[in-house]
């Protein structure tokens, strides 16, 4: 038990990161859901609702890894509990899109729950409770049909990679150099704000594009979806793995 409490930081902060990121993954598949009913604007309304739920997890996060910070946990702790978190979010991706078909279908029985009168929350759990061998009269096939576009996919490497490493990499400067650690732990909000940014100018509005033009919108949304899992497997690691070889 003593273990337990003495390494909580080994496996708190990565299962909330990964239910953060979990809910933020599941959420995108709203839009995916809207395109094939044709339902965009309540599809992403939905998907932005969703995603409201992962500053529940963010908010408990946060103060556990100013908590680390301010222990003075080594800077090998730390960056193997970010890795952890990478890898862990990484498994929840890759998890997220092979059932991707089944959290199409629960989006689409929501959305048309929802437009038909249920309210949000009686929409959400009718959507769950459904049978699940109920067929889907709705054809969902193209979501297998797809080709990664490497424009979008190397856009969405740079901007979710910020957003990946911007609040860890603060902490860690924080905490290999504590002096200056509270002006260097409220980057971390400009740092996210900014990779808010470039998601909200770049990623959104070309997707928003792909499904009113009807055109290759699969193909922009799974090579965007793939960016971010490998900037979980490969990128966010490897940067770290280098920022703790250049400071250690």
């Amino acid at each position: 038990m003593n273990v337990i409490i003495h390494n909580w930081y080994l496996y708190l902060i990565p299962f909330l990161y990964g239910m953060m990121l979990l809910i933020e993954f599941i959420s995108q598949y709203s839009r995916v859901a809207g395109y094939f009913i044709n339902r965009n604007a309540i599809a992403y309304s939905l998907q932005n609702t969703t995603f409201t739920l992962t500053r529940f997890f963010s908010v408990l996060l946060m103060p556990l890894i100013g908590l680390m910070v301010d222990n003075a946990y080594t800077p090998s702790v730390f960056i193997a509990c970010v890795l952890l978190s990478f890898y862990f979010v990484a498994i929840l991706g890759c998890g997220v899109f092979f059932f991707r078909k089944s959290i199409c279908n629960f989006y689409i029985r929501f959305i048309t729950n929802y437009v038909n009168g249920g309210g949000i929350f009686h929409s959400f759990f009718k959507s769950l409770s459904c049978n699940k061998n109920k067929k889907i009269k709705v054809d969902i096939s193209d979501i297998d049909n797809f080709i990664i576009d490497f424009k979008y996919f190397f856009i969405a490497c740079f901007i979710y990679s910020i957003h990946a490493t911007g609040i860890f990499m603060t902490f860690y400067f924080a905490l290999i150099s504590p002096i200056h650690k509270i002006m260097i732990t409220q980057m971390s909000g400009v740092i996210n704000a900014f990779a808010t940014l470039l998601l909200t100018f770049k990623i959104d509005p070309a997707l928003s594009v792909a499904i009113e033009r009807r055109h290759d919108f699969i193909s922009a949304f799974v090579s965007i979806f793939y960016a971010r899992i490998f900037v979980f497997f490969v990128i966010a690691p490897a940067i770290f793995l280098l920022l703790y070889k250049v400071t250690a």
